[in-house]
């Protein structure tokens, strides 16, 4: 499995470093930086994980970063979504999600945001799936890095225990929703329930961590019922009435 761990603008140099320390515990290395405040605090927190700090990777656009994984987690403290909010996806407990990863080896990013807001909703529409650590009510907010802790704790035999295999990345998920686009306008489905409708159809695509051998055949289907379409005169691009 190849998994990184992504910071989202942390402003507490300490806990740069004091996450960098537990993923080398864990056995994890691959450290991602989106705008976060790295100082020497950060080095002597992390103690003898310097080196993942070193090696840490610096992205200016989180989006493109993303765009490369198979699967993103965001992490989050809400637990309880209405059904006006699914499109922010089912929540997976850490457990869960370990379960849910077993005898997958995906490219993987687990993305940790701001000590006091956490992930903005433009960053958690990035994802594909949600996690959170059940907590106290009394007191349910973690430091990020006891969260990064309880995480890879939960999926750290998966790291090194799963097949490898090559799973297709969220731009290739990006192609397959696009037949699916057309295919909705062809069929005139309701325009204003389109953009919502696709939106889940990329998660539970997503979720699914199709291999590439899987993708080129569900890929191959969608683009035989496009063409059969264009056969019969009714697809041109555009919706015709």
């Amino acid at each position: 499995m190849v998994m990184d761990v992504c910071l989202v603008e942390l402003k507490t140099p300490e806990n740069i470093g004091f996450v960098a320390r537990v993923m080398k515990n864990f056995g994890f290395k691959n450290l991602v930086l989106y705008n976060c405040n790295v100082s020497d605090e950060s080095y002597i927190t992390a103690s003898h994980a310097k080196d993942v700090l070193e090696n840490a990777l610096i992205v200016e656009n989180l989006e493109d970063y993303l765009s490369e994984k198979s699967l993103v987690v965001g992490t989050t403290g809400i637990t309880t979504l209405s059904d006006e909010t699914y499109l922010r996806k089912p929540v997976f407990y850490p457990d869960e999600l370990s379960e849910h990863l077993k005898g997958k080896a995906p490219s993987i990013s687990i993305l940790f945001g701001r000590e006091d807001y956490g992930l903005y909703n433009e960053e958690i529409k990035l994802c594909d799936v949600l996690v959170s650590v059940p907590t106290s009510p009394e007191y349910p907010v973690m430091n990020v890095s006891h969260a990064v802790a309880v995480l890879l704790y939960e999926l750290r035999g998966e790291a090194y225990k799963i097949e490898e295999k090559c799973y297709v990345k969220n731009a290739e998920i990006d192609r397959l929703i696009s037949y699916f686009e057309d295919l909705l306008n062809v069929v005139r489905y309701p325009k204003h329930r389109i953009p919502r409708t696709l939106l889940m159809l990329k998660r539970v695509n997503s979720r699914a961590l199709m291999t590439k051998n899987e993708y080129t055949t569900y890929l191959g289907v969608v683009r035989k019922i496009k063409e059969y379409i264009e056969k019969l005169g009714r697809f041109d691009g555009n919706e015709k009435r």
